[in-house]
C-alpha cells in the first residue's frame, strides 16, 4: 500500500451508448413516439437537480494521481467515445493537465475511439510532446487495424494533425509492469467480457467451451465459444479496476489481491444493471465479487439506464447492513431480491465527476463523506 496519497476521478461511469439513452430522449420530446413508459433515469438528467447530473454517464473512465520523483504522474484508463466531454468538464475542475500514461483495458470503441481526441495534448506540444500508451499485443493489434494513422504516422491523411505517441506494447496477463520509471507498479489480469463472434485467423485460443448448435441437415454440432478478454488493472496495492467483467477466471484472482495479503482500500467494480449479461456483471453478480474480494470501499460503475442514482445508493446502504427502505422503488424490490446472504460490505454507486482519495487504509470522497 501506498505512503503517498492517491487520488481517483471518474471521468465517466456508464455503459457503451451512454445515459442518458437517446431512445429515451427524443421519446419525451416526441409525444406518442414509444409505447413504453418514461425513463425515470434518463428524463432526471434533464431536469436540472443535482442528482439528475449524477445519471448523466458516459463512458467507463478514470483518472489516477499520485506523487512521484517529480511532481505528480496521471494515469488515464480507457479513452472513449466521449472522452473530449469528460475532459472538458472534470479535468478543469480537478486540476488535471498532462496525461503520463494511457492504460487500455481492450479495443471496443467504449475505450478507444477517444484516442485521436488526445492530439489535443500534443499537438504543437500544447501540453506535452507525446503520450505513453500501454495496451496488450492483442490490443495494438486491434488498434492498428481500425485506426492505422495512431500507430503509423504514414496512414495520416488530410492536415496530417494526429496524437504523438509512444506504444509500449507491455501488457501480459498476471505480469506487473512499471509506468516508466515512477515506480508505479499495475498488475494486469485478464477477465472474461463477453465472447468472440468470429475467431480471428492465427488467433491461439486463451479459453474455449463447447456448445451444441442444432442444424438443419443432421445431428447437433459442436460449436467452439472463444471468449472475449479485457483486462482489468491493479495499481500498487491501492486499488483494482475491473471495468469490463461478466466473470473473473479462477486463476484471476492471484494477481488480483495483493502479494502482501493486505486488504484493499477501494475495488472499482462493473454493474450494468440489475440482471445479469453476457459481458458484463449484473448486480447480484456484483456483490458476489465485491464480498470476495472484500475491499475497504467498492465503487460501483458502466451503468445503463434502467436504475437511477439514488436508487444504486439505498441499495448499496443495505448491502451495508441498513434497514430496507420503507417505500421501496419497484427497481429497488428487484435488487434487494439480488442482494443475497453476507457480511455487509461498504459499497455506493459511482458518478462521473465522482473523486475519490487513498491515503494507505483510509479512503474518502466528495459524495459519500
Amino acid at each position: 500500500m501506498s505512503a503517498d496519497p492517491v487520488e481517483v476521478v471518474f471521468l465517466g461511469t456508464g455503459t457503451s451508448s451512454s445515459v442518458p439513452h437517446i431512445g429515451c430522449i427524443t421519446a419525451h420530446a416526441i409525444p406518442g413516439s414509444s409505447d413504453r413508459s418514461p425513463c425515470r433515469t434518463c428524463l432526471s438528467t434533464i431536469d436540472g437537480s443535482a442528482e439528475g447530473k449524477k445519471n448523466i454517464r458516459r463512458n467507463t473512465s478514470i483518472v489516477v494521481r499520485t506523487p512521484v520523483k517529480e511532481g505528480n504522474a496521471t494515469i488515464l484508463i480507457d479513452c472513449g467515445k466521449n472522452f473530449q466531454a469528460a475532459a472538458l468538464e472534470w479535468f478543469p475542475k480537478y486540476r488535471l493537465r498532462r496525461i503520463d500514461a494511457v492504460l487500455i483495458t481492450h479495443a471496443h470503441a467504449d475505450a478507444i475511439n477517444g484516442l485521436d481526441d488526445l492530439r489535443a495534448w500534443t499537438l504543437d506540444k500544447r501540453i506535452q510532446n507525446h503520450i505513453d500508451l500501454y495496451a496488450s499485443e492483442a490490443t495494438y493489434q486491434d488498434i492498428k487495424r481500425m485506426f492505422p494513422y495512431l500507430v503509423s504516422k504514414e496512414f495520416a491523411s488530410g492536415g496530417g494533425d494526429i496524437p504523438e505517441f509512444v506504444w509500449h506494447v507491455c501488457i501480459e496477463n498476471g505480469i506487473p509492469f512499471e509506468i516508466q520509471d515512477t515506480s508505479i507498479m499495475v498488475t494486469p489480469f485478464l477477465v472474461h467480457h463477453g465472447r468472440l463472434f468470429t475467431r480471428p485467423p492465427n488467433t491461439p485460443s486463451l479459453e474455449t467451451s463447447v456448445a451444441q448448435v442444432s442444424l438443419e441437415d443432421g445431428p447437433p454440432a459442436e460449436e467452439i465459444i472463444q471468449p472475449y478478454m479485457c483486462f482489468a488493472f491493479r495499481i500498487r496495492e491501492d486499488l483494482v479496476y475491473l471495468s469490463d467483467c461478466g466473470a473473473i477466471p479462477d486463476e484471476a484472482w492471484g494477481a488480483l489481491f495483493p502479494a502482501s495479503g493486505t486488504q484493499l482500500p477501494v475495488c472499482i467494480l462493473d454493474c450494468l444493471h440489475l440482471r445479469s449479461h453476457p459481458s458484463h456483471f449484473g448486480l447480484e453478480q456484483s456483490i458476489v465479487a465485491a464480498r470476495k474480494i472484500n475491499a475497504r470501499r467498492t465503487y460501483l460503475l458502466g451503468f445503463s439506464h434502467e436504475l437511477a442514482q439514488d436508487e444504486y445508493v439505498r441499495l448499496g446502504e443495505v448491502i451495508g447492513g441498513a434497514e430496507p427502505p420503507s417505500d421501496p422503488t419497484e427497481n429497488e424490490v428487484k435488487g434487494l431480491e439480488l442482494i443475497g446472504q453476507g457480511d455487509p460490505i461498504w459499497v455506493r454507486p459511482a458518478h462521473d465527476g465522482l473523486k475519490l482519495e487513498i491515503f494507505g487504509e483510509l479512503v474518502t470522497d466528495c459524495t459519500y463523506d
